[in-house]
């Protein structure tokens, strides 16, 4: 019996006892965290992100797969999730740890180093309909959340990053958590007794994100002067140096496949922005720490003599990623990017721009704590690109582990690179003034050179176009959200407040009834629904939403009117644009008076040499207080030539009670690229209508310019087509042979003197030459004309009319003089023709 038994309890039960336990360890890798795990504060911010898309629809969250083969590697959870709500990617929280993160391997966890790791995480796009296409511009917009700045230089680390990254499964791709972000590898080093040793550069990248490029959004304060944080022990003997950010490195030599502006470690007390290559081995750097002595009184020896920093590319110092304040001292805790991809032609290298805190939180533009930068990267970092390559992007973040509570890294994301390429931009245009104001939503910054000042009582038009370039769906499911500019009466003339038109020629009215008015004064436009935009199903790329109204002032002062933001938030797709800023002047009680002093009509002659049309204006007061006009006053002209409109603007050079000006309208023209003869041309009456207005928005009466167009010179000839010659018997003496009938060129000339040259060729028929030439006979000789351009006549007059003169006439040809046809003896019975070639030119007075 004990036999049996003995064989019963054999080691094959025990071996099945540890795969059982083994099992139960991987299974609680899926690290299932929630909302439930943030913490009031956290779970504030994500309630008041700015609008996302649905998360869900675009990236997948998966456990990690490249590092599980390392027994060392401790980062084999992923703590990211997708909020409740369905709108923000919670990379990191708290400073929770994956259980599975404390077992090195061992049985039961022997040798744990526990909750080291923190919280950390990697969400990647849906490689089905998410996907990023490098060999094509593409952008990413979304909005970034750090937490707050305060407390200790720790309180708030790791950070986050933006990846791009070209690897074939690359929804379980995961770097290293802490100082990793999620994209980098582990600096792995082993401790002895008395010395340590580190891994190498290889290992450290083949532990990252592979084929990846990154853009490193840092929140760890970085206050001291060198190494800041002390070694993290992650397992029995095996450690991480934890020096990514080491600072002051100095005489360092940068490896080639970094471009200019690259340095090695952090720098700036509040975080840093950067470029970096996270799967490659030169990103890492060895460098000689300072812990060659006992640096923490409560810990044993740490023999770390050399550890890993990183290079890191047009690192931007101070760039203040945790919480801010608004002008009305309310925390900020979202920022905006605007992440741009532009490739080369050949796909070697791409140009990453990006502007972060680039929006306000309401959509308009912000400059505040505003970063923008243009990057160079080799686009060998991710690998083999071709036209057709679709890789994976996404977000890495990760929390330091401290005893206190560490914000969650948190990411909105509102448009998909390809998927929807669309642009919202808004103008108001004064149409009493004929001026255009607008802010540019891609640069942050004002558009356009016009002064944004318009009077009381000017008829405004908003209009905010939306525009679809282009993409893999249409826009869809539109809502436009509608902050109105202050200080303006809007036009509701018949119930409606404004139109939608769409490219397609449809045209919807918004009725007066969809204005919201805020306790605070701002009236709304809420939840207008569009018809879809794009070029796949929907019928229109464009929608212009126009609104008209009247500026209000009834006060002694200027009124700033502030800017208002729109967003337009599509199912697919989100932007946000936003009314420029401008001021209404106060109505002024004195009129601006223009007055035409030229001569009615203006003359010009047509393509003159160095023609000027130079406009002399008289302006003047009725009813302001002198000096009318004072140095450095702004003057703005409106000029209108048929359906071309151009401005012209002077300076006032002293104080005076009139103001002569003189318009150069010939170089206002040709400033704006057109040809100033193609608006004058010969022969035409044109009338120009000029208005004046001055900074005070007074705008004048109107005045008529009327200009009439003559030819400068003009210079034609004409001759009869034929000329005929005598029939004579070729055995006639007669050297001379006349004409048979009359002939006659005549020669017509405007403000040209001239003069006629012709000439002939020989008289042929067939291959028989007649033996003889044809001359021009006078008083004063004979010339051949054959084979030879002899100048007949000249005339140095230039007429103020139109003349034309018979050449016939000048040169008083008779039957014996004028064209001639002179024999030089016999010539075979045939008819000979050729040909007279007459050329009027300019007058030579040489001759």
């Amino acid at each position: 019996m004990m036999k049996k038994l003995k064989k019963f309890m054999s080691p094959v039960t025990i071996v099945l006892f540890v795969v059982a336990l083994t099992s139960i360890f991987n299974y609680k890798v899926i690290f299932a965290a929630s909302d439930s795990d943030l913490s009031s504060t956290d779970q504030n911010t994500v309630n008041s992100a700015p609008t996302g898309l649905l998360m869900s629809n675009y990236f997948t969250i998966k456990n990690p797969t490249n590092n599980t083969s390392d027994k060392d590697f401790r980062f084999r959870s992923n703590s990211a999730f997708i909020s409740n709500n369905n709108k923000v990617l919670v990379l990191a929280h708290g400073t929770a740890t994956n259980s599975n993160d404390n077992t090195p391997g061992g049985l039961l966890g022997i040798g744990a180093v526990k909750n080291a790791t923190g919280s950390y995480g990697a969400v990647w796009s849906n490689i089905n309909n998410a996907y990023f296409e490098p060999a094509k511009p593409q952008t990413i917009s979304a909005w970034l959340s750090f937490g707050s700045g305060a407390g200790s230089e720790t309180i708030n680390g790791q950070g986050m990053a933006l990846v791009l990254q070209n690897n074939t499964d690359g929804s379980t791709e995961m770097g290293a958590g802490q100082q990793g972000l999620g994209v980098y590898g582990y600096d792995k080093t082993s401790k002895g007794f008395s010395s340590s040793t580190l891994a190498t550069p290889e290992y450290v990248a083949n532990t990252a994100v592979k084929h990846s490029i990154a853009l490193e959004f840092d929140s760890q304060r970085q206050d001291t002067v060198s190494q800041v944080y002390l070694p993290t022990q992650y397992s029995s003997g095996y450690y991480s140096v934890n020096g990514f950010d080491t600072k002051n490195l100095t005489n360092i030599t940068i490896p080639s496949i970094f471009p200019s502006g690259t340095s090695l470690g952090s720098g700036g007390p509040n975080g840093h922005i950067a470029l970096t290559y996270p799967g490659n081995p030169k990103s890492y750097f060895a460098y000689p720490t300072p812990y060659g002595q006992d640096l923490d009184s409560s810990s044993a020896f740490f023999p770390f003599t050399d550890g890993y920093s990183l290079f890191h590319i047009h690192r931007q110092q101070n760039a203040n990623l945790t919480d801010g304040r608004d002008d009305d001292g309310h925390t900020v805790a979202w920022h905006h990017l605007t992440f741009r991809w532009m490739p080369s032609a050949d796909l070697k290298t791409a140009t990453i721009s990006y502007s972060y805190n680039d929006k306000e939180l309401d959509g308009s533009l912000n400059s505040k704590d505003r970063i923008d930068d243009n990057i160079t990267v080799d686009m060998g970092e991710l690998g083999t690109i071709t036209k057709d390559s679709k890789i994976y992007w996404g977000f890495t973040g990760a929390n330091n582990n401290t005893d206190q509570n560490v914000a969650s890294k948190l990411v909105s994301v509102e448009s998909i690179p390809d998927l929807v390429n669309a642009s919202a931009k808004t103008t108001i245009t004064d149409k009493t003034l004929n001026k255009v104001m607008y802010d540019d939503p891609d640069s942050g910054l004002a558009g356009d050179d016009t002064d944004r000042k318009v009077a009381a009582g000017d008829n405004l038009e908003l209009d905010y176009k939306l525009t679809y370039q282009d993409g893999r769906e249409d826009w869809k499911d539109i809502v436009a959200n509608i902050k109105l500019p202050k200080n303006i009466t809007y036009n509701t003339d018949g119930g409606y407040i404004g139109t939608i038109n769409y490219e397609n020629g449809d045209s919807v009215s918004i009725p007066a009834s969809a204005i919201t008015a805020k306790s605070d004064g701002i009236q709304t436009i809420d939840n207008q629904k569009l018809q879809n935009l794009g070029g796949i199903s929907a019928t229109s790329k464009i929608a212009d939403i126009v609104i008209n109204g009247i500026a209000v002032n009834d006060t002694k002062a200027d009124i700033s009117v502030e800017d208002q933001p729109a967003i337009f938030t599509g199912s697919n797709n989100i932007v946000s644009t936003s009314t420029p800023k401008f001021t209404i002047m106060y109505k002024k009680d004195w009129t601006l008076n223009l007055t035409n002093s030229m001569t009615d009509p203006i003359t010009l002659l047509y393509q003159q040499d160095n023609a000027t049309l130079n406009l002399d204006t008289k302006l003047d007061y009725n009813g302001k207080t002198s000096p009318d006009f004072a140095t450095n006053d702004k003057i703005h002209y409106q000029i209108s030539l048929g359906s071309h409109n151009f401005t012209y603007e002077t300076t006032v050079s002293s104080n005076s009670d009139n103001l002569s000006d003189q318009i150069p309208l010939r170089k206002v023209i040709e400033d704006e690229g057109l040809d100033f003869w193609d608006l004058f041309p010969n022969n035409s009456s044109q009338e120009i209508t000029v208005t004046a207005n001055d900074d005070d928005g007074i705008v004048s009466n109107s005045t008529t310019y009327n200009v009439t167009v003559e030819p400068n010179h003009l210079l034609e000839v004409k001759a009869d087509p034929n000329l005929q010659f005598q029939t004579v018997n070729y055995l006639s003496p007669t050297e001379y042979i006349k004409r048979a009938s009359n002939y006659d060129v005549t020669v017509t000339s405007y403000r040209n003197p001239w003069m006629l040259q012709v000439s002939a060729t020989e008289l042929t028929n067939g291959d028989t030459k007649f033996n003889g030439d044809i001359v021009n006979k006078s008083l004063n000789g004979t010339t051949v004309l054959t084979n030879n351009n002899a100048t007949i006549a000249t005339d140095d007059t230039s007429y103020d009319k139109e003349t034309t003169t018979s050449i016939a006439n000048l040169n008083k040809w008779s039957t014996d003089t004028g064209l001639l046809l002179k024999k030089y003896g016999l010539s075979s019975s045939k008819q000979y023709s050729g040909t007279l070639t007459w050329t009027i030119m300019d007058y030579d007075d040489s001759l």
